[in-house]
């Protein structure tokens, strides 16, 4: 199945689109984008630059979550750390609950809509996504848990894409 992440905000403080899978039109927030010396923008800390993905399913050894892996060595986005040629690009990227930019370490997260919360761990309003949890159990009964899908990420027209 093809998914598509439609790019609207290029921001200093976050990354924002809008994912596609079947009937479904959910929000997602990234953290900026922030260059780096290989492809893939900075580990841990940059979007996930545009372009092309396999999308599949994995559990977090940390936690045992169900979330969804991306990669394309080309990009310079790997699976896992060993994948990486000269332990260049980035691993272990992945798409899981966060409602915040800063829930996400060079990760995706989806929600139900864009809202301004009150982010109570810095005490201001903050962009975010809501109801990531709620985002995930719809991707995971419409992308199943086993199976390879396509994730397409591009920019609107008018907003500033990175990596392709």
């Amino acid at each position: 199945m093809d998914l598509f992440i439609d790019r609207f905000s290029y921001a200093v403080s976050e990354t924002e689109g809008v994912l596609s899978v079947v009937d479904y039109r959910l929000a997602t927030i990234e953290r900026p984008w922030i260059a780096h010396t290989v492809p893939g923008g900075r580990p841990f800390e940059s979007c996930v630059p545009d372009g092309e993905y396999v999308l599949e399913p994995w559990i977090r050894a940390t936690n045992g979550h169900e979330v969804y892996i991306l990669s394309n060595p080309d990009l310079g986005v790997y699976k896992e750390k060993a994948d990486r040629p000269n332990d260049e690009g980035r691993y272990l990227v992945l798409m899981h609950i966060a409602n915040y930019a800063r829930n996400v370490v060079g990760c995706i997260g989806p929600g139900i809509e864009r809202v301004l919360m009150l982010d109570k761990k810095v005490g201001a309003y903050a962009r975010a996504v809501s109801n990531s949890g709620e985002a995930m159990r719809i991707l995971r009964s419409q992308l199943g848990r086993s199976e390879k899908h396509r994730l397409i990420i591009r920019p609107k027209c008018g907003t500033q894409g990175v990596g392709v």
